[in-house]
């Protein structure tokens, strides 16, 4: 067979459906085809890699170690394949702005961002994409990504937007178990909320970094809620579980509304700034240029 001449998708697909059920009858069903069909597919597919992929007996068909090993590719590229298919609609869709970050800075600072921005551009359409994952800007239908950190996407445009700090902030909720809201040691007598941003986490103050910049000297009781999302960290902080140290642009609503008050003027910054990284081709949309520089313009006016 020449490397080159690759057999029909037909042909893969009846490969894999025979593979996966032991049976070419099984097969047949999966893809609304005769066994007949199925059968004379693999057959042609045999004689154009010169070799026998399956073992057959009455009791059905099992794959040759030959056939184990091509299974494995054949899965991985009609996957791929797959993939794609989903990723037309989105992609067809070129007129739409998609950004992708992480659900915390999705829900807590982006959207209202977004929202203010398409009342002066109505005519531009948004997609807002929460995820942890990195972006791969070949398979994605995602334009920009807002990331924490400049490390994932070295080859790409990445614009500093801006670099936040923590505070130490309660609910009045949880305050109103104190006589003495101005001791501190009795505030860090409170349950303590934790946020675990794995992999991050060195770049994230934690209580003891906090305590330290204080000047205080004071055990930690033991406990307290942990999340992996500081968007449900805030959560829990509302509802009174806990003191936290809460980032200013996630917290500055519930701040100004009273929902949650700010305990000490120490406030640390997060070890890294959030940056917007994009593809080149990202900016031959102009209504992406726009945004763009839009958005770099609100994160200037909202550094803390």
């Amino acid at each position: 067979m020449q490397a080159t001449r690759l057999p029909p998708l037909g042909a893969l697909q009846a490969f894999e459906a025979a593979a996966e059920s032991g049976s070419f009858a099984k097969a047949a069903e999966k893809l609304f085809v005769t066994p007949a069909a199925i059968s004379q597919k693999i057959r042609g597919l045999e004689e154009q890699l010169d070799t026998v992929l399956f073992e057959r007996s009455k009791q059905g068909v099992s794959l040759t170690r030959v056939g184990q090993s091509y299974l494995i590719f054949i899965q991985e590229g009609l996957e791929k394949i797959r993939l794609g298919q989903q990723q037309i609609k989105q992609f067809a869709s070129l007129d739409v702005l998609t950004i992708t970050t992480f659900p915390s800075i999705a829900a807590k600072w982006l959207m209202p961002q977004v929202l203010s921005f398409l009342d002066s551009h109505p005519e531009i359409e948004i997609r807002v994409e929460a995820s942890h994952s990195t972006v791969d800007f070949t398979r994605s239908a995602s334009d920009i990504c807002l990331c924490f950190g400049n490390q994932d996407y070295p080859a790409l445009n990445n614009d500093r937007l801006f670099n936040d700090t923590v505070s130490l902030v309660a609910s009045p909720r949880l305050l109103t178990t104190l006589t003495d809201t101005n001791n501190l040691d009795a505030i860090f007598q409170l349950p303590m909320i934790h946020i675990d941003w794995g992999s991050h986490n060195q770049n994230l103050p934690n209580w003891e970094d906090w305590l330290l910049a204080a000047g205080l000297n004071i055990e930690m009781p033991k406990g307290g809620p942990h999340f992996n999302l500081s968007s449900m960290a805030i959560d829990a902080a509302l509802q009174g579980k806990g003191l936290l140290l809460g980032q200013h642009l996630l917290i500055e609503n519930e701040l100004k509304t009273g929902q949650l008050v700010k305990l000490s003027e120490v406030s640390l910054p997060l070890g890294q700034a959030y940056y917007l990284a994009y593809p080149e081709h990202t900016l031959d949309n102009p209504n992406a240029a726009t945004f763009i520089e839009w958005i770099k313009q609100k994160a200037k006016e909202l550094t803390p």
